[in-house]
């Protein structure tokens, strides 16, 4: 019998009986009273949750695997205003909203240098290249599970990958050994200096394999016949992707490889097939799950999002993607089984957001859908009411709300929350908007409750929030052009994700309770026996935490 040794060290005498009461027992699954060897979260970034029962009769892979074998909770949310890649891998990640997390969004407005901040910029620089800046966690004001991991465990190991850079370090955390990215420029995977400054020998030689440039030649194509994708409409449909290019086969840009061919993989499945490849690389030579100090491991499906906004939820792009991924995550799974040991790990499945679906797709479904520009609704509002107030032109910005220039105003303290006031009564009156939130009215705990305000609170951070945060009609589109979709609302069609715990000790079950994925860190951390913060917005579900252990097999 040949035993895999730690890389932190000897294996001890313990630690060599568990593994051979573990062989003898053959599929008996790990006893709870100690942590999986190495616990994985798959985020698919923009997974509506009907994914998984839209295309169930097609799954035979991973998502089969996943939703059989698992603990899957049906109405799972990321419950805040904002719903960004940013904030809800944060939110994964943390346990607390984006308010709380300061990732308020993929980007917000520095009213003091008066200019964009992007959620995971930072002077840093990317490990090994020159003249590139990085990205790092700075703007992150929580630590995440892999922190507390780190903390508790030093010798645990923690990591994430992603296509975005946004979603690799909000999974990350602070002290994860790297959080690993694609950079287009290179079509490399990099990582900042502020958590490598030397590449392991296995990145670098993943990296100089040039995989990622083995789907160019053939390009997208469907996986199954046409007539396989009646869960989804017709191939030609005018509002997706640039209005002209909206059909199969996909075709890449240009006569070789190179940056214009690395972003396009960003809206295809190959750009997850990479991270996924990249994944399992990491697994196997950073040795995860070898002892039994646990191990972390986030993986962000970055390509389904930009699938998702070019061509909508009910696209044959969308469907084709989530065949493919089912067969990703069956690879994904069976290698885990085969590197850590079926009963060795916990894997848990969620999403950072959802999708509208294009509004031409609801109309003909009888939905009032509509696309629009919301600053060309609000701007004639913001001169009108600037004037009757007697205030000069005041300088503003629309990002996720409306900034005020504060610099603007004499005596601001009185003046501003006023001017607040009358346009938010100014644009509830719009038909196309619902509601508008102010900055005072979300500071203020006693703000009378009215629809959404909690979501919105949870999206609320002082200085990086706008001084009016806008609720649009439902179903309304807030893109001015005439193609694509996106995401960012209260709204189920945004907040509604899957979530899926998969663990050999807990039997499979469906759950109908209302739960948020705030609560997926303490739940993971009570899996793993950390002891996490006392002021997390989540908690441990008892679902998970409680469930009985499977009977174990007889053994001859």
């Amino acid at each position: 019998m040949v035993f895999k040794t730690s890389t932190r060290g000897a294996v001890t005498l313990t630690a060599l009986g568990l593994v051979l009461l573990a062989g003898c027992a053959g599929t008996r699954p790990r006893d709870r009273s100690r942590p999986p060897r190495l616990a994985v979260v798959l985020v698919i970034d923009q997974m509506r949750a009907d994914y998984l029962t839209r295309f169930a009769d097609q799954y035979t892979g991973g998502l089969a695997r996943l939703t059989r074998d698992g603990v899957v909770f049906t109405d799972a949310h990321q419950d805040q205003a904002i719903t960004h890649t940013a904030p809800g891998h944060a939110a994964i990640a943390t346990g607390v909203f984006p308010g709380r997390t300061g990732i308020v969004a993929n980007a917000w407005w520095d009213r003091t240098a008066w200019r964009s901040v992007y959620a995971v910029e930072d002077t840093v620089a990317i490990a090994g290249i020159q003249g590139v800046q990085g990205s790092s966690p700075a703007n992150l004001l929580r630590e995440t599970l892999g922190d507390w991991l780190k903390q508790q465990h030093p010798s645990s190991k923690v990591f994430s990958v992603a296509l975005k850079d946004r979603a690799a370090i909000a999974m990350g955390g602070h002290h994860a050994d790297a959080a690993f990215w694609f950079l287009d420029q290179l079509g490399y995977f990099v990582t900042a200096s502020s958590y490598l400054t030397r590449y392991p020998d296995w990145v670098a030689a993943f990296n100089a394999a040039r995989r990622v440039d083995a789907y160019f030649e053939a390009g997208w194509t469907r996986l199954l016949s046409e007539d396989s994708y009646s869960a989804s409409r017709e191939d030609a449909f005018p509002a997706e992707a640039d209005g002209t290019n909206t059909t199969f086969p996909h075709r890449f840009s240009g006569e070789a490889p190179g940056p214009p061919y690395y972003s396009e993989l960003h809206g295809t499945p190959f750009g997850d097939d990479l991270t996924f490849a990249f994944a399992r690389e990491l697994v196997r030579h950073e040795n995860l799950g070898a002892d039994h100090v646990p191990d972390l491991l986030f993986v962000s499906a970055s390509a389904a999002d930009g699938i998702g906004h070019a061509y909508g939820p009910y696209s044959q792009e969308v469907q084709d993607y989530y065949l493919r991924l089912d067969q990703m995550l069956a690879d994904f799974l069976d290698f885990l089984d085969r590197e850590v040991g079926s009963d060795e790990y916990v894997v848990v499945l969620t999403s950072d957001h959802g999708v509208l679906p294009m509004p031409e797709e609801l109309q003909r479904r009888g939905v009032d859908a509509r696309r629009i520009d919301p600053l060309e609704v609000i701007r004639p509002l913001l001169n009108q009411t600037q004037q009757q107030m007697g205030l000069d032109k005041i300088p503003t910005v629309y990002a996720s709300g409306l900034y005020l220039d504060r610099r603007a105003f004499t005596a601001p303290d009185s003046t501003l929350p006023a001017l607040r006031r009358a346009l938010a009564v100014a644009f509830r009156e719009q038909e196309e908007i619902e509601d508008a939130f102010t900055y005072d009215e979300l500071a203020d705990p006693d703000t009378p409750d009215r629809p959404y305000l909690t979501q919105y609170r949870r999206s609320f951070h002082p200085e990086r929030s706008p001084d009016i945060m806008i609720r649009l009609k439902e179903h309304y589109l807030p893109m001015g052009r005439p193609t694509s979709t996106t995401h960012g609302t209260p709204y189920r069609y945004d907040t509604h994700v899957p979530l899926i715990f998969l663990d050999a000790t807990m039997p499979a079950a469906q759950h109908a309770a209302r739960v948020n994925v705030v609560d997926i860190a303490p739940t993971l951390a009570v899996l793993l026996h950390l002891v996490a913060p006392s002021d997390l917005d989540g908690q441990a579900l008892p679902e998970v935490i409680r469930a009985p252990s499977p009977q174990p097999a007889t053994v001859p």
